[in-house]
This record gives C-alpha cells, sequence and structure tokens, in this order.
C-alpha cells in the first residue's frame, strides 16, 4: 500500500491528541516545526531536493516514560504516525517526517542513570558528552562516540550510527559487546516496555527509529585513557596510506582513531591544522599517549594531549575533523561537495583504495576512516564527491561494487536503500510488526514492512 495515500495530513486529529496527552510540552510555533524537522540530509543534493519542505505538524517534548507511552497511545489510537528525534544530528533524513504528524523529541529525557565498571545507562536525550564526563569522574570512558560527541544524543546515535571514534579498536556499534541493552516503547493502543539486552540491541540500532521507541540505552564503558591527538603528513600517497594502515593495524599501538586523508580531501582541513602543507595527504590519529614511542615521529606535524584540545574553545579537537565532520569542514567551503559512504575490505584495504585512487582520483577524494569489521582490521570510505548527476553516482557505485567494495549509498532516505545489503534484516522487520502493528513510527523509512493492522 502507498503509504502517501495512507498517511494525509489534513486528517490527523490533532485536537483529540493535544486532551489525549494533556501536561506534556507541545510545541507547534512554525519556526520550531521547521528546525526540529530537519536534519543533516543535505549533506546530500539529492536527499535535499527530496526532502526539504518535509515538516511535522507537531512536536511533543516528553519528560518520562510514562509521558512517551501515553504519547505513543494517543497516537497509536489516532493514527498519527511519529518520528523520532534527538538533536537531529544524523543524516540520511533520519529524523525528517515523510508524512507530517508528531516529531516524539527526546532531548529532554536526559538522566544519566548509572555510570560504573559494568557500563552505563542513561536515557535517550541524554548529551554523549555529559555521560563522558560522568564516566571520567570514575576513570572511565566510551568505548565509542560519533564526531558529533559534543553535540549528540545516546539515543540518536544509537538508533541512527553505525561506529565512530573508538571503532578502529572496537568495531561498530553492532559487533557484540559495544551494546549492552535498551528499553524500548512499542507504538500501540496499550503500549508495552520492552527490554533488550546484548545482540537484540540490534533490533532497534540504525532502524531510523522505526523499530521502536528506544527510551534508554546501556553501553559497556572502559578504562580512560591519556589520549593524545597526532596528526602525520605525507607529501605521496603510497607512503601516506602504508603509514596508516601500519598504524591502525599495530595492535600493540592503543588507539581511538586513525583517519586517512588524500591531499585533494586534505585541503579541507589546513584551516584547522597548522602546518598541514598544500598538496600533502594527512593521517589524524588518538594514540595513547604512552604508546606515542610505539609510532615513526618523522611525519609527525602535530602532537597535543587530547583533553586539552577539547577543552579549548579556540582549537577544535582532531576527532572533529573525522568521520562527518570531514565532509562538513569541506561543504562550508564548496557547497557543491557530497559524499560516498563505502567499506574497503578486510585484507584488501590498501589494493582497493588505492585502485579507487587511481581510477577516480580528484573526482572522489579519499577519505577513510580504519576499523574493525568481525575482528579484522578494514575502512570506512566516506570520500568526498563533488555532486555531476545521479548518473554519475550510479556509474561511481557501479565501479566500487564491481572492486568489491560495498555501498551504503547516503544519497537515499530508507533503510533498506542506505544499506550496503539493500534490505532489511528478517528480524527487525519482524520485531516492527511486533512493535509498530499500525506502520506509524517514521513511515516511509522502511518501505519493505506492511503494517499488520494499517
Amino acid at each position: 500500500m502507498n503509504l502517501a495515500h495512507r498517511f494525509v495530513r489534513e486528517r490527523y486529529d490533532l485536537a483529540a491528541f493535544r486532551s489525549a496527552v494533556s501536561g506534556v510540552k507541545l510545541l507547534d510555533d512554525a519556526v520550531t516545526l521547521k528546525r526540529r524537522s530537519r536534519d543533516y540530509y543535505w549533506f546530500s543534493p539529492i536527499a535535499k531536493a527530496a526532502l526539504d519542505g518535509k515538516e511535522a505538524d507537531l512536536i511533543v517534548v516528553p519528560h518520562s516514560v510514562d509521558e512517551v507511552m501515553g504519547v505513543a497511545s494517543a497516537a497509536a489510537r489516532l493514527r498519527i504516525p511519529i518520528t523520532v528525534r534527538g538533536l537531529g544530528t544524523g543524516t540520511y533524513g533520519q529524523a525528517v517526517p515523510l508524512h507530517g504528524g508528531i516529531v516524539l523529541d527526546l532531548s529532554e529525557m536526559t538522566e544519566i542513570m548509572k555510570v560504573g565498571a559494568d557500563g552505563f545507562t542513561a536515557q535517550a536525550g541524554a548529551p554523549i558528552h555529559a555521560i563522558e564526563e560522568a564516566a571520567r569522574e570514575q576513570g572511565l570512558e566510551l568505548r565509542m562516540h560519533p564526531s558529533t560527541k559534543r553535540m549528540a544524543t545516546i539515543g540518536g546515535y544509537f538508533c541512527g550510527g553505525s561506529g565512530g571514534i573508538g571503532s578502529v579498536t572496537w568495531g561498530g556499534l553492532r559487533e557484540a559487546g559495544n551494546l549492552l541493552g535498551a528499553k524500548v516503547v512499542t507504538l500501540e493502543e496499550e503500549p508495552q516496555l520492552i527490554e533488550l539486552n546484548g545482540l537484540d540491541t540490534n533490533l532497534v540500532n540504525r532502524t531510523f527509529g522505526s523499530t521502536g521507541i528506544v527510551v534508554d540505552v546501556s553501553a559497556p564503558l572502559e578504562p580512560a585513557r591519556p589520549w593524545q591527538d597526532v596528526v602525520a603528513s605525507f607529501a605521496g600517497f603510497d607512503d601516506a596510506l602504508a603509514f596508516a594502515h601500519s598504524v591502525a593495524a599495530d595492535d600493540a599501538i592503543a588507539k581511538r582513531l586513525v583517519s586517512f586523508h588524500v591531499a585533494s580531501c586534505a585541503h579541507y582541513l589546513r584551516p584547522l591544522i597548522p602546518g598541514l602543507e598544500e598538496g600533502h595527504c594527512a593521517i589524524l590519529m588518538m594514540i595513547d599517549k604512552r604508546d606515542l614511542s610505539k609510532v615513526d615521529p618523522s611525519p609527525i606535524i602535530l602532537s597535543e594531549p587530547s583533553a586539552e584540545r577539547e577543552a579549548d574553545p579556540k582549537r577544535i579537537p582532531i576527532y572533529e575533523m573525522s568521520w562527518g565532520h570531514t565532509t562538513l569542514h569541506a561543504l562550508k567551503q564548496n557547497r557543491n561537495l557530497s559524499y560516498l559512504q563505502t567499506l574497503f575490505p578486510p585484507g584488501r584495504i590498501i589494493e582497493t583504495a588505492t585502485q579507487m585512487h587511481r581510477t577516480l582520483g580528484d573526482e572522489l577524494p579519499l577519505h577513510m576512516e580504519f576499523i574493525r569489521y568481525e575482528g579484522q582490521l578494514a575502512a570506512n570510505g566516506a570520500q568526498l564527491w563533488p555532486y555531476t548527476s545521479e548518473k554519475r553516482l550510479a556509474e561511481i557505485i557501479a565501479l566500487h561494487e564491481d572492486a568489491g567494495i560495498p555501498v551504503a549509498n547516503p544519497h537515499v532516505f530508507t533503510v533498506e536503500d542506505g544499506s550496503r545489503h539493500k534490505r532489511v534484516p528478517g528480524d527487525q522487520l519482524a520485531f516492527k510488526e511486533k512493535v509498530d502493528p499500525h506502520g506509524l513510527l517514521n513511515p516511509g523509512k522502511m518501505p519493505s514492512y506492511v503494517p499488520v493492522h494499517p
């Protein structure tokens, strides 16, 4: 059934909804509706053209699980769609309501319930930086965080993210042990509160809030390390890539980040990195200060304590030049740029990265984040792409896939199309049937799901 015909904005009974959730914070001024119906989908000119102008009819800001359950019950009875949101730092249009209705803004559910050696538990709206600050008071830290740590919520990262700073050691969020638990509210007339543990958390990870309303998250913590922000610079591509790969692959070096930028990508970071020469490749790293002696010092142009850089408003932490932030800094200088997400596979990173660099060069400036993938070293590509046409995008994707480099297309806004596998796992679809029988959660983002009770 075509969702565009099922959800007609003019027919939502918002008056009845308001009456049913009396006491819950509701916002409907034009500026707030626009701002809180957006995320960073505009990184893609294709998604921007498709999603500009999509807005909620009402922003709902709960402060407790009980309020969330009341909202879910009323929305289910009245058949009003809900799009769940944190602070909108994601991409893919995850938090954009395709069919109006309600944006459920969880950013004021900020309680951190537990921090200890066995991990943390926090409400979905808890700022990630606040969780790490609380952990550091006990000599602990997050295993991983997005480059948007100082902006994002833990629920937004959990529901929309895949990895980040720390993934070079721990892998992505879906890897065993990286997520410990989550509590999920179902979107039914009589909502349930479901507790997920261990790998079952993958049922709601990176599904854009379409497989349940996540109200709290649990994840592990590790002993805090004295991280050092380090930048190495190379005139040649081959030497730079070999250096980055060797550091990433060396298990004797404790690290949180190894981020490779070919010269035409590093160009956009030069205003932020003193001493980075034009035409040079850059490798951005976070390394345990105690392991710096294991890294060749000759190409290093910057080395400063990570905590000092993060605390100084005049300097940007190295992690805010990596992952999605690389594209953001480039876009500030060239609004025609976009990006492509790829996976340079284990055992073939140097071979496949070199092949794409030789084939596409500055048409697709190479940017890679080294990660662990199922225990093996791999690299997430986030290549910059000067936008030309959708036809050329399809050709570039085909070049990668023919070379055995899977692509997660960031120019789409559905879970299926954005997946490297181009499908939703069966367990996620089955779980969505359980938690969202009317198909009201972020409708349009998982089109392969057919509601059981429309």
